[in-house]
């Protein structure tokens, strides 16, 4: 009895401290301003993610990283533990290639909220793009959107100059007249044609986007509770939205620079839902058979949207 008594108090001492710090002191969870996130932009503007984390005596990093590529290159290195928007062909391509990535919530669904855009003495229609430089952020729902934008046209991306840029950056490089036509959303779409530019297309027609909210496949699998905290943060956020639309409208219009009246325009063109669905599977699915097609990702990689990426609580998200 005695033996086995201390065989119990050792095993307990040698793993006390393994599990102590086991628990982070900081996690990192990306913010992701535009286009038009606006759960994201009341989250921190209400404090929502240091109130949901600060009694479990873990503090928050917010880096702000808006290349879906970027993100997903961050879980691998383990800089980040959430992308708290990010696009679903990222999400798809990012776990194809092996990174250990767990889609845990839809983001947003809005396919008229990203754009083709050009200026006004710019290409008339899409089968003018042929030899055009075109800017936007790779590896993107809107690099997605310009693709299938060509193959319409019979046409690839090696029919056009095609150079990576974020938002801002491409929104400037259209209005100064270093490029040609640009994927833009949200704000920087309304200050293109507020500047006089016009849409050549719309996301509609053309893609049926979902971006989700990603984490690390291991930090979801050690950390439930940790994942359970974002998601009361988040739900507030959306609950804000719903109950002070006006003050929702007026901290987003104020984070993306625009006049409140534009961003009551941009919100009928997003669905905030969390939870998944078996349609935004199917979308997913038919995301990934398109950059197939369009030589993207290569058949071997292909995976399992519902199985391999999306983690089962997040079809039941309350």
């Amino acid at each position: 009895m005695k033996l086995f008594a201390s065989l119990t108090l050792a095993v307990s001492v040698a793993f006390t401290p393994v599990l102590a710090a086991d628990k982070p002191d900081t996690v990192r969870i990306t913010y992701v301003a535009s286009p038009f996130n606006v759960p994201s932009i009341v989250m921190r503007e209400k404090g929502y993610l240091t109130d949901a984390f600060a009694p479990l005596g873990i503090k928050v990093e917010s880096p702000e990283i808006t290349s879906g590529a970027q993100q997903t290159q961050a879980i691998a290195a383990g800089e980040i533990d959430i992308a708290s928007v990010l696009g679903g062909t990222s999400a798809i391509l990012a776990k194809a290639n092996g990174v250990d990535l767990k889609v845990i919530a839809a983001y947003a669904r809005s396919p008229k909220a990203y754009f083709l855009m050009t200026r006004a003495d710019g290409p008339a229609t899409l089968a003018d793009l042929k030899g055009k430089k075109i800017a936007g952020p790779k590896g993107t729902v809107l690099n997605q959107l310009l693709v299938s934008a060509l193959v319409s046209q019979k046409l690839t991306l090696d029919d056009v100059e095609y150079i990576n840029m974020d938002l801002p950056t491409a929104r400037a490089a259209l209005l100064s007249g270093q490029v040609d036509v640009v994927t833009l959303a949200g704000a920087n779409a309304v200050m293109v044609e507020k500047a006089g530019g016009k849409v050549l297309t719309s996301g509609e027609g053309f893609i049926k986007p979902t971006t989700v909210i990603g984490a690390s496949g291991k930090f979801v699998e050690e950390h439930p509770d940790l994942i359970e905290a974002y998601f009361e943060a988040h739900r507030k956020a959306l609950a804000f939205m719903a109950e002070h639309p006006d003050e929702a409208m007026e901290i987003a219009a104020k984070e993306q620079k625009i006049t409140v009246e534009d961003a009551k325009a941009q919100m009928p063109l997003y669905d905030f839902t969390s939870v998944m669905t078996d349609e935004d599977i199917a979308n997913l699915t038919a995301d990934q058979s398109f950059m197939v097609e369009a030589g993207m990702l290569p058949k071997d990689n292909v995976i399992d949207i519902k199985a391999d990426l999306v983690a089962p609580s997040a079809f039941e998200l309350k």
